[in-house]
């Protein structure tokens, strides 16, 4: 006889990446780490970003999480804690997302995930 094991929430693998394009020398910027990517921008630019990544991860440190390990609606409250309107926004278009389609974070591919944070949503009150 065979025993079934209960299935486990998919574990997705998320990282931050962030693109600076106002770069006007020739500087190549990068940053990296285990959960981000910081590319490009001018030296201010770059600086900033990095400083959000920072703040993230010291904060997801703090709670022992990954960043794939956040709903959307948790990351909407890392990215108000860490003071990252961008991020808060793009964390809100991912649940509204994904309530107008009725769908669960969890089942939705990388591909999926990526159109939903950069859609237009319109969001009813």
């Amino acid at each position: 006889m065979t025993k079934m094991q209960p299935s486990s929430p998919r574990r997705i693998r998320a990282a931050f990446i962030g693109f600076g394009l106002d770069t006007l020398d020739d500087h190549q910027r990068l940053t990296r780490s285990d959960q981000s990517l910081v590319v490009g921008g001018s030296e201010e630019t770059h600086a900033a970003l990095r400083e959000t990544v920072l703040r993230m991860e010291l904060e997801l440190d703090r709670k022992g999480q990954q960043l794939g390990d956040l709903s959307p609606m948790e990351l909407a409250e890392l990215a108000w804690r860490i003071d990252s309107p961008e991020l808060h926004e793009i964390a809100l278009r991912l649940e509204a997302g994904l309530e107008q389609q009725g769908r669960a974070f969890e089942d939705l591919t990388a591909e999926e995930l990526t159109e939903l944070g950069t859609a237009e949503i319109t969001i009813l009150s």
